[in-house]
């Protein structure tokens, strides 16, 4: 019998879905690049200003790369990164970019877990 090789698939999926809370949360249903309020549900994102297919781990889970954004500049104006950009900043961009490089191994997904449960629980407080 084969063994299943291991995957980090599954605490991948749980922190993005930690992480993705915390964003929205702490963008107060407000888009990062439009401006617009009110943004809730299934109509507010966790956008990257560098995608996630290209950004790896480093900035798939980076609280700057990632801003709350509604559906709408997202999914159909593709992230609306140039305005994106400008709004984090060239001295922000280019840390970013400087992080695209960088390769991470044996990220510490339980632990980032229970930071963004924590950063969760801070922000209903406040």
């Amino acid at each position: 019998k084969k063994l299943k090789k291991k995957t980090n698939a599954q605490p991948k999926r749980v922190l993005w879905k930690v992480f993705s809370l915390f964003i929205r949360t702490r963008g107060k249903g407000i888009c990062f690049t439009c401006g617009s309020t009110g943004n809730t549900g299934s109509n507010y994102h966790a956008g990257h200003f560098i995608k996630a297919s290209v950004g790896g781990l480093a900035l798939y889970f980076n609280e700057d790369n990632v801003q709350g954004q509604c559906a709408r500049c997202n999914l159909w104006l593709d992230g609306q990164q140039y305005l994106f950009g400008q709004k984090l900043g060239k001295k922000k961009v280019a840390e970013l970019y400087k992080l695209k490089q960088q390769i991470t191994k044996d990220f510490p997904y339980e632990a980032k877990i229970k930071e963004y449960q924590e950063k969760i629980k801070s922000l209903s407080n406040e």
